[in-house]
């Protein structure tokens, strides 16, 4: 369950934040002269924005320039602030009357060398050894990406007249994971999963109704592909084969029912093929094949596994807007959520994104929750 504020007895709830201006080698607080703010944490490689309105009546507030750093703070009176990143200038706009001023900032871990856009060729190697050439690249520690995810093989793959960040994001999209800079460290993850680059785990959090202020939940069926197929091209036997990948049902999940959109299937056969031994939830009547011919079997498994888990985990989405803010919640946490229907209750989630939002003596956090992908294994067929 979401931690209850713990105030003194007859302390007024209200929010608290420390916003710095880092101008040259002068660090100011400007906290005084917020009016509002709101703080967007997004997963993968969207920037994190801050957008803050200044009060300006008086027309004594220095305005910040463009490429100034914002340092934010955030959470309630009385508590421990939490930090929530610096964030780089992007756009001031200054109106009245009375005057105010409009600052847009985003997330200062993107460099901008990884905006300039470069032609490689990288041969013979790991994932790994990629991204952690392209962290070298851009003046970085090495990045954090699973072991297993950093030993994947790559024979070879060209990078031609692409950015580094883009290139990244689409070795990401190849083999299922999702890149970010976060923190000046370049982060492979598995979206959905609740785990951090380096692969450990990140704890669960328990949203009830009423720590809620509004909610929308989404099914997408048009997304509801039972599976994915690939093609690969065996240049030994000179003839093309098809795998697919279709969704099962965990034995060991701890989730009480599978995605919202997950069919119930007949009793499987006890004779034949191990095949026909499992038990597979989702049918063929609705299935993706891609127009991609893969080079080998190992290929095309990866690509199909990585495109069903990426359908999954956009199939549904909750939305929750909590009445009471919450800056120790990001991208990436796992969450359970109580008193909604049962199909959204029975769900376990993930957060895609965080926005805090505060005015006035009101701080509220809205989170956008997609399918926890873990209770989704996957069977060749």
């Amino acid at each position: 369950m979401i931690t209850q504020l713990q105030l003194p007895a007859g302390a007024k709830i209200m929010p608290d934040f420390m916003l710095s201006v880092e101008d040259k080698a002068l660090k100011r607080n400007v906290s005084e002269r917020v009016m509002s703010l709101k703080m967007t944490d997004n997963s993968g490689f969207a920037a994190d924005m801050l957008n803050i309105t200044f009060d300006d009546s008086d027309g004594a507030f220095q305005m910040p320039e463009r490429g100034t750093v914002l340092s934010l703070s955030l959470g309630w009176a009385g508590q421990n602030l939490i930090g929530c990143g610096r964030f780089v200038v992007d756009t001031v706009i200054h109106k009245g009357a009375p005057d105010t001023l409009d600052v847009t900032a985003r997330s200062a871990d993107l460099r901008e060398s990884m905006n300039t856009q470069g032609s490689y060729s990288y041969d013979d190697t790991t994932l790994g050894a990629i991204v952690n050439l392209i962290s070298r690249r851009n003046k970085l520690p090495p990045a954090n990406l699973l072991p297993e995810m950093a030993a994947i093989k790559i024979a070879h793959i060209d990078q031609t007249g692409e950015t580094d960040a883009f290139f990244l994001m689409r070795l990401a999209q190849m083999y299922g994971a999702q890149a970010t800079v976060k923190y000046g460290q370049i982060i492979f993850i598995k979206p959905g999963y609740g785990i951090t680059g380096s692969g450990k785990a990140i704890p669960w959090m328990t949203i009830e109704r009423s720590d809620g202020d509004t909610h929308s939940f989404k099914l997408s069926d048009v997304l509801a592909y039972s599976g994915v197929k690939a093609k690969w091209h065996d240049v030994k036997k000179g003839q093309s084969n098809k795998v697919g990948v279709q969704r099962t049902k965990k034995a060991n999940s701890s989730a009480k029912v599978s995605h919202p959109n997950a069919k119930t299937p007949a009793s499987p056969s006890t004779a034949g093929s191990a095949k026909e031994e499992s038990y597979i939830s989702g049918s063929n009547e609705k299935v993706l094949e891609l127009n991609k011919i893969y080079p080998d079997e190992e290929s095309a498994t990866r690509a199909a596994d990585a495109i069903f888990k990426q359908i999954q985990y956009d199939a549904a989405t909750f939305d929750i807007t909590l009445a009471l803010g919450r800056a120790d919640l990001f991208a990436q946490t796992p969450v359970t959520v109580s008193g909604f229907k049962d199909v959204i209750d029975q769900q376990r989630w993930i957060i895609d994104s965080v926005v805090h939002d505060v005015a006035g003596q009101g701080f509220v956090t809205t989170l956008k929750l997609k399918v926890y992908v873990e209770d989704i294994t996957y069977q060749a067929t």
